[in-house]
């Protein structure tokens, strides 16, 4: 639901906070952690040239709106053992508001669900 008015402008702003550990252009670089272009529907753990940690590793599937909803809200709750350090974001606006800048970063957005 909160999908349905979030604002990928005022997301790109809020995910500036992530640019000290992450990129977010195609084909950016890995930094203390992965690139975050296409993250949407890509493999939790796998992307290439970036070392996850077993945590992450062993999350599998691919990353779904919720699926990074639940992370970035507490990342070490999402998956424990993660050495991701952030200590993650608690508004729900802001964190839809992330996602939906994260969707724009596709050659193939992924469409939000359904309310």
């Amino acid at each position: 639901v909160r999908l349905a008015s979030a604002d990928a402008t005022k997301g790109q702003s809020a995910a500036k906070k992530c640019t000290a550990c992450h990129s977010f252009e195609k084909g950016g670089p890995n930094k203390v952690g992965p690139d975050l272009y296409g993250i949407v529907g890509r493999p939790k753990g796998g992307h290439a040239g970036f070392s996850y940690s077993a945590a992450m590793k062993a999350k599998g599937g691919n990353w779904t709106y919720e699926d990074l909803d639940q992370f970035i809200h507490a990342p070490k709750s999402y998956v424990q053992g993660t050495i991701m350090a952030f200590a993650g974001v608690p508004s729900g606006a802001e964190r839809a508001d992330i996602l939906a800048y994260l969707r724009t970063l596709s050659d193939q957005p992924v469409e939000f669900p359904k309310p």
